[in-house]
């Protein structure tokens, strides 16, 4: 909805929209090409699991070439490895790591600044293991 694609009734109450180019997808780890059959279509960027995962520098190359100056971070609590405990909705096994996932918005807010978070696919059972994760996350202490 926020690139303004999909349906124009939930889409239109917006105040604004973001071009899709100027929207990337990161920490994908359970990639289901259906899911994302827009992906390409429409311009967005998809950062597959490895680039992201060792470096961020992929990423922050690809944000400086939007020229942006903050940036708005989406976090789908199921990008973290079901591993280190059931988050999200879905338990899937091999996403990113608390720790993987706290480096990438630390690097991303002292390069560009986090204008906004949000957290998403959260089951509450799991409070004190979704802390951890966002242990110092910008704009939501600890």
């Amino acid at each position: 909805m926020i690139t303004s694609h999909g349906d124009p009734a939930m889409s239109q109450p917006l105040p604004a929209t973001v071009p899709a180019d100027r929207v990337a997808l990161v920490c994908l780890h359970d990639r289901v090409e259906d899911s994302y059959a827009h992906v390409g279509e429409w311009g967005i960027t998809a950062f597959g699991p490895d680039s992201p995962r060792a470096s961020s520098r992929p990423l922050l190359d690809w944000l400086a070439a939007t020229g942006c100056s903050r940036v708005a971070v989406h976090l789908d609590i199921d990008a973290v490895n079901a591993n280190e405990g059931p988050l999200g909705f879905g338990k899937v096994p091999g996403g990113f790591t608390g720790a993987q996932v706290n480096r990438i918005v630390h690097e991303i807010n002292g390069a560009y600044g986090v204008a906004s978070t949000t957290i998403a696919e959260f089951f509450p059972r799991d409070v004190v293991h979704v802390q951890q994760v966002l242990h110092g996350f910008p704009l939501i202490g600890g």
